[in-house]
């Protein structure tokens, strides 16, 4: 007989009775502070002066207080500034949108309090007034104003920004904006470009003003979806674009599929950033369809730098009657190869496990728990294909990697390689020409045997393994 789902919470508190949940609501109010503020709210939802008034009064005590929120502390700061952010979205913004607006716009103007009293190492801060930005378009968006009047606002909170967190202002824009208004103020920006390059020293530096409104008119660019607009910006002080001015253009050209006009930067090599052009140029002609002219810029990229990611980009539009040729092509390099687990990794990307397991063996003592974002994979690979030598030796790579670096951090997945290798000796495979688990485990004890640490959690691991599996701790022989 089929199981009969359990009923959703949702549907559940959909039946109770109002009483009931009245009485669970306070109950809740007493013991939780956010809960009973909530309500609070709640009770001024048609009295939304009221409700502005409160929300107010925090984002007031907010700016008045001295508390300095470190590193560890500023990501629940951030956080609640954002919760803050969205409960005026949410709960003001829909009956008196103006009165949210000037909430946001308040927040937006207090950066410097947020910035200041906190470490934002974490960009917490920064996500914050982003977000805050956001808010301001739509609630913006929702009073009954014609677009023209928000232009001189939006370049005034703009160009106010002194901590680069108020770019979502212009970026977003189209959210408020009609693609006509937006033109109009990219017209805007524009005529100050003018206005600053015709006034700037012929041989000095340029201002520090054309570069904030060159930023001004790329995020525009990307609101209005138009990118010959941050190119004109870039050209009119920069008439002969540098490599990565180019390479933005570039980019800005593929995100609307308009790879004709970004391959016209990138004829010309680009002096010291020629393989970023040569990586972008073989983009584009794939973009265009040009495959035979985009394969043998893959192949030198993969020839000049070997790595899984190179090799994938060459083979994805290799004709399959070049395929056998380019195979081998890559085992002869792989030869060579001085690092043997890239060397294997590509192996396992050619489908031959078995050379790759190999590979790494025959070089064991050469390998290094550096090589995580490499090994991680491999194991995987080898054992799904049942390669237990191979994935023996990369385990032990991995663990012996966390344990000289005496990387506490990473003690949990220490046992759980520990425990892995274990499961592979115990199911009688031959490691020969590799020492055996048991020796190696003894090697680590005696080497390792102080950093207690890391045994509490192989023995816990093999606690919560031997409860689960009643009793049984097979496998974990350590």
């Amino acid at each position: 007989m089929p199981k009969i789902p359990a009923e959703s919470l949702e549907a559940f508190l959909h039946r109770l009775p109002a009483s009931t949940l009245a009485a669970v609501l306070l109950e809740m109010a007493e013991v939780d502070e956010m809960v009973k503020e909530r309500l609070l709210r709640l009770q001024l939802a048609d009295r939304p002066d009221q409700l502005a008034a409160g929300f107010r009064k925090t984002l007031i005590s907010w700016q008045r207080s001295t508390k300095y929120y470190n590193y560890r502390d500023a990501p629940a700061y951030g956080q609640m500034l954002k919760a803050w952010l969205d409960q005026v979205g949410r709960e003001l913004v829909p009956k008196d949108p103006a009165a949210g607006l000037a909430l946001f716009e308040t927040f937006i103007e207090a950066d410097e309090v947020w910035f200041e009293h906190a470490d934002d190492s974490g960009a917490d801060i920064g996500e914050a007034v982003r977000s805050a930005c956001r808010h301001w378009l739509q609630a913006a968006a929702l009073c009954e104003t014609p677009a023209n009047v928000w232009l001189e606002r939006l370049m005034r909170l703009y160009l106010a920004d002194d901590y680069g967190a108020r770019e979502e202002l212009l970026r977003s824009a189209n959210r408020l904006l009609p693609a006509p208004a937006l033109r109009t103020l990219i017209a805007r920006f524009e005529s100050q470009m003018t206005d600053v390059l015709s006034g700037a020293s012929k041989s000095g530096d340029l201002p520090h003003e054309v570069h904030v409104i060159s930023a001004a008119l790329s995020l525009l660019s990307e609101a209005l979806g138009d990118p010959d607009v941050m190119v004109r910006a870039v050209l009119s002080y920069s008439p002969q674009p540098n490599g990565l001015q180019r390479a933005s253009f570039v980019e800005a050209y593929l995100r609307p599929e308009r790879p004709d006009d970004a391959l016209t930067w990138l004829r010309e090599p680009w002096a010291d950033r020629e393989d970023d052009r040569r990586s972008l140029l073989a983009r584009v002609l794939e973009r265009l369809g040009r495959f035979k002219e985009s394969v043998p810029i893959r192949r030198q990229a993969f020839k000049s730098s070997p790595s899984v990611f190179y090799l994938q980009c060459w083979f994805a539009h290799l004709p399959d009657n070049d395929r056998a040729e380019a195979e081998e092509e890559v085992r002869q390099l792989i030869l060579n190869f001085k690092d043997p687990v890239t060397a294997a990794s590509l192996l396992v990307e050619l489908g031959d496990i078995e050379a790759a397991e190999a590979r790494l063996v025959a070089e064991a003592d050469r390998l290094s728990g550096e090589y995580y974002g490499s090994l991680e994979p491999l194991t995987k690979a080898f054992r799904m294909h049942a390669c237990w030598r191979g994935e023996t030796v990369a385990y032990r790579a991995l663990l012996l990697g966390i344990l000289n670096r005496a990387y506490a951090k990473a003690y949990h997945h220490g046992a759980r390689y520990l425990a892995r290798l274990g499961e592979i000796a115990a199911s009688g495979p031959d490691l020969k020409p590799m020492k055996s688990h048991e020796t190696f485990v003894a090697e680590i004890r005696l080497r390792h045997g102080r950093k207690s640490a890391f045994w509490a959690q192989v023995e816990s691991r093999r606690n919560s393994v031997s409860d689960t599996s009643g009793g049984s701790d097979e496998g974990l022989d350590c």
